[in-house]
Protein backbone atom coordinates (compact mmCIF):
# COMPACT_ATOMS: atom_id res chain seq x y z
CA UNK A 1 0.00 0.00 0.00
CA UNK A 2 0.86 3.11 -1.07
CA UNK A 3 1.73 5.92 1.90
CA UNK A 4 0.99 9.46 0.98
CA UNK A 5 4.15 10.42 0.14
CA UNK A 6 4.09 8.26 -2.80
CA UNK A 7 3.07 7.95 -6.81
CA UNK A 8 3.50 5.28 -8.50
CA UNK A 9 5.23 5.10 -11.90
CA UNK A 10 3.64 4.11 -15.32
CA UNK A 11 4.41 0.09 -15.60
CA UNK A 12 6.19 0.32 -12.42
CA UNK A 13 5.02 -3.23 -11.06
CA UNK A 14 5.62 -4.70 -15.00
CA UNK A 15 9.10 -3.64 -15.01
CA UNK A 16 9.82 -4.79 -11.21
CA UNK A 17 8.67 -8.45 -12.56
CA UNK A 18 10.84 -7.95 -15.48
CA UNK A 19 13.86 -7.17 -13.28
CA UNK A 20 13.59 -10.14 -11.42
CA UNK A 21 13.47 -12.40 -14.34
CA UNK A 22 16.53 -10.97 -15.57
CA UNK A 23 18.54 -10.57 -12.93
CA UNK A 24 17.16 -14.76 -11.74
CA UNK A 25 18.22 -15.69 -15.00
CA UNK A 26 21.83 -14.05 -14.62
CA UNK A 27 21.95 -15.47 -11.49
CA UNK A 28 22.09 -19.10 -12.91
CA UNK A 29 24.41 -18.61 -16.12
CA UNK A 30 26.99 -16.58 -13.41
CA UNK A 31 27.22 -19.24 -10.50
CA UNK A 32 27.10 -23.28 -9.98
CA UNK A 33 25.00 -25.04 -7.82
CA UNK A 34 25.65 -24.76 -4.21
CA UNK A 35 27.64 -21.21 -4.77
CA UNK A 36 25.48 -18.85 -5.56
CA UNK A 37 25.92 -15.60 -5.49
CA UNK A 38 23.64 -12.29 -4.25
CA UNK A 39 22.81 -10.57 -7.82
CA UNK A 40 23.90 -7.08 -6.38
CA UNK A 41 27.39 -6.40 -3.89
CA UNK A 42 28.06 -10.06 -4.25
CA UNK A 43 31.65 -9.43 -3.19
CA UNK A 44 31.76 -9.25 0.88
CA UNK A 45 34.61 -7.31 2.00
CA UNK A 46 33.77 -8.31 5.79
CA UNK A 47 31.20 -9.16 8.04
CA UNK A 48 31.45 -7.23 11.46
CA UNK A 49 30.44 -7.71 14.83
CA UNK A 50 29.32 -4.19 16.12
CA UNK A 51 26.84 -2.58 18.59
CA UNK A 52 24.76 0.18 17.53
CA UNK A 53 23.76 2.57 20.55
CA UNK A 54 20.97 5.25 21.08
CA UNK A 55 21.98 7.94 21.82
CA UNK A 56 20.41 9.10 25.58
CA UNK A 57 19.08 12.63 24.74
CA UNK A 58 17.68 12.64 21.86
CA UNK A 59 14.87 15.51 21.33
CA UNK A 60 11.08 13.92 21.48
CA UNK A 61 10.83 14.55 18.13
CA UNK A 62 13.48 12.06 17.13
CA UNK A 63 12.26 9.30 19.75
CA UNK A 64 10.70 7.25 16.98
CA UNK A 65 11.25 3.57 16.43
CA UNK A 66 14.43 2.30 16.71
CA UNK A 67 15.28 5.80 18.38
CA UNK A 68 12.63 5.62 20.89
CA UNK A 69 14.63 4.62 24.15
CA UNK A 70 18.28 5.21 24.88
CA UNK A 71 19.72 1.70 24.26
CA UNK A 72 22.19 -0.77 22.58
CA UNK A 73 21.57 -3.14 20.02
CA UNK A 74 24.27 -5.95 18.89
CA UNK A 75 24.49 -5.82 14.98
CA UNK A 76 26.10 -6.80 11.84
CA UNK A 77 27.75 -4.69 9.69
CA UNK A 78 28.91 -6.05 5.91
CA UNK A 79 30.57 -4.54 3.59
CA UNK A 80 30.63 -5.01 0.49
CA UNK A 81 31.56 -3.74 -3.28
CA UNK A 82 28.91 -3.14 -5.56
CA UNK A 83 29.65 -4.69 -9.09
CA UNK A 84 27.31 -7.41 -10.26
CA UNK A 85 30.24 -9.59 -10.37
CA UNK A 86 32.95 -10.99 -7.42
CA UNK A 87 36.31 -8.42 -8.31
CA UNK A 88 39.56 -7.41 -7.02
CA UNK A 89 39.05 -4.74 -4.49
CA UNK A 90 41.61 -2.75 -6.33
CA UNK A 91 39.25 -2.54 -9.52
CA UNK A 92 37.20 1.05 -8.89
CA UNK A 93 34.07 0.67 -7.60
CA UNK A 94 30.77 1.89 -5.34
CA UNK A 95 30.97 0.59 -1.58
CA UNK A 96 28.08 -0.58 0.26
CA UNK A 97 27.79 -1.14 4.51
CA UNK A 98 24.59 -2.94 5.45
CA UNK A 99 23.45 -2.79 9.21
CA UNK A 100 21.12 -5.32 10.46
CA UNK A 101 20.44 -4.91 14.07
CA UNK A 102 19.26 -8.05 16.29
CA UNK A 103 16.13 -8.28 17.74
CA UNK A 104 16.42 -7.79 21.59
CA UNK A 105 16.67 -11.47 22.31
CA UNK A 106 18.99 -12.53 19.61
CA UNK A 107 21.70 -14.24 19.91
CA UNK A 108 23.59 -13.13 16.97
CA UNK A 109 24.25 -16.59 16.25
CA UNK A 110 24.15 -18.95 13.01
CA UNK A 111 20.53 -20.37 13.11
CA UNK A 112 19.14 -17.46 15.13
CA UNK A 113 16.81 -15.79 13.26
CA UNK A 114 15.92 -13.32 15.66
CA UNK A 115 17.04 -9.99 13.84
CA UNK A 116 15.07 -6.10 13.91
CA UNK A 117 15.87 -3.55 11.32
CA UNK A 118 18.44 -3.31 8.55
CA UNK A 119 19.66 -0.23 7.26
CA UNK A 120 21.16 -0.47 3.91
CA UNK A 121 23.85 2.16 2.86
CA UNK A 122 26.39 2.90 -0.08
CA UNK A 123 29.10 5.51 -0.17
CA UNK A 124 27.12 8.10 -2.24
CA UNK A 125 24.60 10.61 -1.20
CA UNK A 126 22.39 9.82 -4.52
CA UNK A 127 21.84 6.60 -6.86
CA UNK A 128 21.92 7.76 -10.38
CA UNK A 129 19.86 5.44 -11.69
CA UNK A 130 17.07 6.73 -9.48
CA UNK A 131 14.00 5.73 -10.58
CA UNK A 132 12.05 2.28 -11.35
CA UNK A 133 12.64 3.30 -15.24
CA UNK A 134 15.98 4.14 -15.14
CA UNK A 135 16.54 1.10 -12.83
CA UNK A 136 14.99 -0.96 -15.57
CA UNK A 137 16.85 0.64 -18.30
CA UNK A 138 20.35 -0.40 -16.91
CA UNK A 139 19.30 -4.34 -15.77
CA UNK A 140 17.58 -4.56 -19.68
CA UNK A 141 20.30 -3.09 -21.47
CA UNK A 142 23.65 -3.80 -19.32
CA UNK A 143 22.52 -7.58 -18.97
CA UNK A 144 20.26 -8.26 -22.20
CA UNK A 145 21.79 -6.21 -24.85
CA UNK A 146 25.41 -4.60 -23.32
CA UNK A 147 26.90 -1.64 -21.64
CA UNK A 148 27.11 0.34 -24.97
CA UNK A 149 23.83 0.20 -25.67
CA UNK A 150 22.79 1.27 -22.15
CA UNK A 151 25.38 4.46 -22.75
CA UNK A 152 23.65 5.55 -26.23
CA UNK A 153 20.12 4.35 -24.40
CA UNK A 154 20.31 7.39 -21.90
CA UNK A 155 22.37 10.10 -24.26
CA UNK A 156 19.29 9.35 -26.84
CA UNK A 157 16.70 10.03 -24.00
CA UNK A 158 18.40 12.69 -22.37
CA UNK A 159 20.12 11.09 -19.13
CA UNK A 160 23.88 11.72 -19.80
CA UNK A 161 23.80 12.77 -16.13
CA UNK A 162 23.04 9.04 -15.36
CA UNK A 163 26.26 7.43 -17.17
CA UNK A 164 28.71 10.72 -15.10
CA UNK A 165 26.77 9.70 -11.86
CA UNK A 166 27.44 5.67 -11.91
CA UNK A 167 31.01 6.72 -13.27
CA UNK A 168 31.49 9.02 -10.01
CA UNK A 169 30.57 6.55 -8.10
CA UNK A 170 33.38 4.02 -8.35
CA UNK A 171 36.63 4.55 -6.63
CA UNK A 172 39.11 3.10 -3.89
CA UNK A 173 38.91 4.10 -0.41
CA UNK A 174 41.26 4.02 2.20
CA UNK A 175 39.35 1.11 3.68
CA UNK A 176 35.89 0.71 3.75
CA UNK A 177 35.68 2.11 7.64
CA UNK A 178 37.16 5.20 6.78
CA UNK A 179 34.13 6.71 4.65
CA UNK A 180 31.18 8.17 4.73
CA UNK A 181 27.66 6.20 3.37
CA UNK A 182 24.35 7.68 2.93
CA UNK A 183 21.21 5.28 2.39
CA UNK A 184 20.35 7.21 -1.15
CA UNK A 185 16.75 6.44 -0.74
CA UNK A 186 14.24 7.82 1.62
CA UNK A 187 12.19 6.12 4.44
CA UNK A 188 9.16 7.20 7.14
CA UNK A 189 10.25 8.35 10.30
CA UNK A 190 7.35 7.59 12.02
CA UNK A 191 3.74 8.57 10.22
CA UNK A 192 4.49 11.66 8.94
CA UNK A 193 8.10 12.61 7.96
CA UNK A 194 10.66 11.27 5.40
CA UNK A 195 14.41 10.72 5.98
CA UNK A 196 17.50 9.47 4.88
CA UNK A 197 20.05 8.14 6.69
CA UNK A 198 24.24 8.63 6.94
CA UNK A 199 27.13 7.35 8.44
CA UNK A 200 29.94 9.31 9.28
CA UNK A 201 33.11 7.90 10.09
CA UNK A 202 34.63 9.04 13.35
CA UNK A 203 37.61 6.14 13.84
CA UNK A 204 40.66 7.87 15.38
CA UNK A 205 42.46 5.53 13.03
CA UNK A 206 42.65 5.30 9.74
CA UNK A 207 43.94 3.28 7.10
CA UNK A 208 46.54 4.10 3.99
CA UNK A 209 46.27 3.43 0.94
CA UNK A 210 49.03 0.31 -0.31
CA UNK A 211 51.15 1.54 -2.92
CA UNK A 212 49.96 -1.24 -5.08
CA UNK A 213 46.18 -2.71 -3.70
CA UNK A 214 45.80 -5.84 -4.40
CA UNK A 215 42.97 -8.13 -4.42
CA UNK A 216 41.38 -8.04 -0.95
CA UNK A 217 42.99 -4.65 0.20
CA UNK A 218 39.73 -3.73 1.44
CA UNK A 219 39.51 -6.75 3.73
CA UNK A 220 43.43 -6.39 4.62
CA UNK A 221 42.82 -2.99 5.57
CA UNK A 222 39.88 -3.75 7.74
CA UNK A 223 41.37 -6.30 9.48
CA UNK A 224 44.85 -4.72 10.55
CA UNK A 225 42.55 -1.92 11.67
CA UNK A 226 40.51 -4.26 13.61
CA UNK A 227 43.34 -5.90 15.32
CA UNK A 228 44.54 -3.40 17.33
CA UNK A 229 42.05 -0.49 17.43
CA UNK A 230 38.17 -0.46 17.43
CA UNK A 231 36.21 1.80 14.64
CA UNK A 232 33.19 3.78 15.07
CA UNK A 233 30.55 5.81 13.03
CA UNK A 234 27.78 8.23 13.52
CA UNK A 235 24.52 7.28 12.91
CA UNK A 236 22.48 10.34 11.23
CA UNK A 237 18.80 11.25 9.62
CA UNK A 238 18.15 14.14 7.43
CA UNK A 239 14.25 15.43 7.73
CA UNK A 240 12.67 15.70 4.23
CA UNK A 241 12.78 19.85 3.25
CA UNK A 242 10.96 21.25 0.43
CA UNK A 243 12.18 20.37 -2.98
CA UNK A 244 13.76 17.25 -1.63
CA UNK A 245 11.54 14.45 -3.46
CA UNK A 246 10.63 11.30 -2.79
CA UNK A 247 10.45 9.15 -6.03
CA UNK A 248 13.56 10.27 -7.89
CA UNK A 249 16.88 9.34 -6.00
CA UNK A 250 18.67 10.48 -8.11
CA UNK A 251 18.05 14.39 -6.89
CA UNK A 252 20.28 15.33 -3.65
CA UNK A 253 18.47 16.12 -0.44
CA UNK A 254 20.27 19.62 0.14
CA UNK A 255 22.33 19.15 3.96
CA UNK A 256 22.83 22.72 3.94
CA UNK A 257 18.80 23.43 4.05
CA UNK A 258 18.30 19.76 6.36
CA UNK A 259 21.35 19.12 8.07
CA UNK A 260 21.86 15.55 9.00
CA UNK A 261 21.59 14.80 13.11
CA UNK A 262 23.22 12.20 14.68
CA UNK A 263 20.96 9.65 16.59
CA UNK A 264 23.08 6.90 17.56
CA UNK A 265 26.51 5.84 17.19
CA UNK A 266 27.72 2.32 16.01
CA UNK A 267 30.74 1.08 17.74
CA UNK A 268 33.14 -1.98 16.30
CA UNK A 269 35.38 -3.65 18.64
CA UNK A 270 38.62 -5.20 17.76
CA UNK A 271 38.17 -8.85 16.25
CA UNK A 272 39.08 -11.24 14.25
CA UNK A 273 36.06 -11.38 11.31
CA UNK A 274 38.51 -13.38 8.51
CA UNK A 275 36.93 -16.49 9.30
CA UNK A 276 35.28 -19.22 7.16
CA UNK A 277 32.36 -19.10 9.80
CA UNK A 278 32.08 -15.63 9.21
CA UNK A 279 32.43 -15.96 5.61
CA UNK A 280 29.60 -18.71 5.74
CA UNK A 281 27.25 -16.33 7.66
CA UNK A 282 27.98 -13.51 5.66
CA UNK A 283 26.37 -15.75 2.64
CA UNK A 284 23.94 -16.50 4.72
CA UNK A 285 22.23 -13.58 5.96
CA UNK A 286 19.78 -11.58 3.78
CA UNK A 287 19.74 -7.49 3.64
CA UNK A 288 17.00 -5.33 2.14
CA UNK A 289 15.39 -1.84 2.83
CA UNK A 290 12.49 -3.73 3.73
CA UNK A 291 13.02 -5.38 6.51
CA UNK A 292 12.24 -2.83 8.79
CA UNK A 293 10.00 -1.55 11.38
CA UNK A 294 6.81 -0.27 10.44
CA UNK A 295 7.98 3.48 11.47
CA UNK A 296 11.03 2.94 9.23
CA UNK A 297 9.44 1.45 6.43
CA UNK A 298 10.82 2.26 2.57
CA UNK A 299 9.37 4.87 0.11
CA UNK A 300 9.71 5.77 -3.40
CA UNK A 301 10.33 3.59 -6.43
CA UNK A 302 13.53 2.57 -6.04
CA UNK A 303 12.56 1.12 -2.56
CA UNK A 304 9.74 -0.65 -3.73
CA UNK A 305 11.84 -2.13 -6.81
CA UNK A 306 14.17 -3.18 -4.54
CA UNK A 307 12.18 -4.93 -1.51
CA UNK A 308 10.49 -7.30 -4.18
CA UNK A 309 13.49 -8.21 -6.12
CA UNK A 310 15.59 -8.69 -3.10
CA UNK A 311 12.56 -10.38 -1.72
CA UNK A 312 12.34 -12.69 -4.46
CA UNK A 313 16.32 -13.47 -5.57
CA UNK A 314 17.22 -13.66 -2.27
CA UNK A 315 14.95 -16.68 -1.93
CA UNK A 316 16.02 -18.01 -5.09
CA UNK A 317 19.56 -18.26 -3.58
CA UNK A 318 18.78 -19.84 -0.86
CA UNK A 319 16.34 -22.60 -2.02
CA UNK A 320 18.70 -22.95 -5.22
CA UNK A 321 21.37 -23.86 -2.57
CA UNK A 322 19.24 -25.52 -0.18
CA UNK A 323 20.36 -23.06 2.97
CA UNK A 324 18.14 -20.88 5.09
CA UNK A 325 17.60 -17.42 4.47
CA UNK A 326 18.50 -15.73 8.04
CA UNK A 327 16.26 -12.33 7.05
Amino acid sequence: MLTSFETLEPNESAMIVEMTDILRRKMERDYRLGATRRDAHPKTTGLLRASFVVEDDLPAEFRVGVFAQPRSFDCWLRASSASGKVQSDAIKDARGLAIKLMAPHGTGTRGDASYGQDFVLMNSPVMPLGTVKLFRDAVFYTIERSPAMFAAKMLLTGYPQVLTGLLALRGNPTSPLDIRYWSTTPYLFGPERAVKYSLLPTSTHRSRMPKRPEECYLSDAMQAHLSQYPASFDFCVQLQGERMPIEDAGKPWDEDVSPFVKLATVKIPTQEFRTREREELAEVLSFSPGHTLPEHAPLGGLNRARVRIYKALSAFRHERDGRQDLA
